[in-house]
């Protein structure tokens, strides 16, 4: 994957489809596994910080994959991510210690928590 925090990237949202990337968490390597019908894939989910001038900051879940029919090149999904719980909260660790979250947001998820495991 070639985007790269600063650049721009075009997901449809709110009517705006230009944003500016502000950060990236992800993992420290693609998810690798076997596929009868792929070959072998490779799947790299991120969580993205967007930002425009006219709506402000969003989280985008983009992810790119590779298997042996896209001759190993890695392409952007085109559905919504599919991600174990172990792999978001890697996701969600890296995006935490990366700033790409509000204070107010790990505040108001913090209390979440608190009362859920309670």
């Amino acid at each position: 994957m070639k985007t790269a925090v600063g650049s721009t990237v075009h997901p449809w949202y709110k009517g705006t489809h230009e944003w500016r990337v502000r950060g990236i968490a992800q993992l420290k390597q693609p998810i690798e596994y076997p596929d009868p019908e792929q070959g072998k894939v490779s799947y790299d989910p991120k969580i993205m910080l967007l930002e425009a001038e006219s709506i402000g900051k969003v989280l985008w879940f983009p992810y790119w994959m590779a298997t042996d029919k896209t001759k190993g090149r890695m392409k952007w999904g085109q559905r919504p991510p599919v991600l174990e719980e172990r792999v978001f909260l890697k996701l969600v660790k890296d995006a935490i210690k990366k700033g790409l979250f509000s204070a107010r947001f790990l505040q108001d998820l913090y209390r979440e928590l608190q009362l859920v495991l309670k």
